[in-house]
């Protein structure tokens, strides 16, 4: 019986995730969209990447900057960010079985990647003070149970100057639960909830079909939490901004008379 969700521990939190996230990369490479991706890799100038991130990280430059992913999954966006020119990209995630899905899709694309199996906040001092910029995309920032540990790693892999780039779903998405489609939406957990949301019911997030998982955690934190943990880890804001359109599962929630905010933009800029 696992404990419940208010006494569970940071290190069981990333344990259960990390066993949830190798047991879902099977499923999500079965998915037409796997191959879809294998696919889009072999032509050249491939991305994934929407017009406001590629925006962005092109007017902060990318040409010869060396990036690095907290978070890459099977690397697709980093991947992309290759594609748009950075020098060299290194990808750094828990999960070994999403980080081989990466590598075949970059030797699909013949690109040169670093993978990186880790625990973000485990990442080797190797990398410390290596990188032109550190991203962050969708999804990532609500499995880890400790924002200042985490922006921390990223003040600390980051040259002096270095770019934080976070492209994240909006916090207040967490009130609702992605699979009620129902308009207008109606809430069910507290926007400042602080203990874990609990499931079994599997990470299969490309065709949102529940199966039987390992546990996993999913952590809740404000958008006060980002924006303080990023000024507190040594971050100058140099870029914040919401937006309208989704970027994760709730796409039926754009265009609607009371629009919620679905997303956001931060940059930061380490400070010394």
């Amino acid at each position: 019986m696992p404990p419940p969700e208010n006494e569970i521990g940071k290190d069981q939190i990333i344990a259960a995730n990390k066993a949830s996230w190798n047991e879902a990369a099977e499923r999500h490479r079965s998915h037409d969209q796997y191959a879809a991706l294998l696919a889009g890799f072999a032509r050249p100038g491939f991305s994934v990447l929407d017009a406001t991130l590629t925006g962005r990280l092109e007017g902060l430059g990318l040409e010869g900057k060396a990036v690095a992913q907290l978070c890459c999954n099977n690397a697709r966006e980093l991947l992309s960010v290759k594609n748009l020119g950075a020098g060299s990209v290194t990808g750094f995630d828990f999960s070994e079985a999403f980080l081989a899905q990466g590598r075949e899709l970059a030797a699909a694309g013949g690109l040169e990647a670093e993978l990186v199996q880790t625990e973000i906040a485990k990442i080797p001092a190797s990398y410390d003070g290596r990188f032109d910029l550190a991203l962050v995309t969708i999804g990532v920032l609500g499995w880890m149970p400790d924002l200042a540990e985490f922006f921390g790693t990223a003040r600390r892999i980051l040259k002096p100057g270095g770019h934080l780039v976070i492209y994240e779903g909006h916090p207040i998405l967490n009130m609702y639960d992605d699979r009620d489609k129902r308009l207008p939406p109606v809430a069910d957990e507290s926007y400042f909830r602080r203990a874990p949301y609990r499931s079994d019911n599997g990470l299969d997030y490309w065709r949102n079909e529940d199966y039987a998982s390992t546990a996993f955690f999913w952590n809740f934190h404000k958008m006060s939490d980002v924006v303080m943990g990023v000024l507190r880890a040594g971050f100058a804001i140099e870029d914040f901004e919401e937006f309208p359109h989704d970027v994760g599962n709730h796409s039926h929630l754009e265009n609607q008379p009371q629009q919620l905010p679905l997303s956001y933009i931060l940059v930061g800029r380490r400070e010394d």
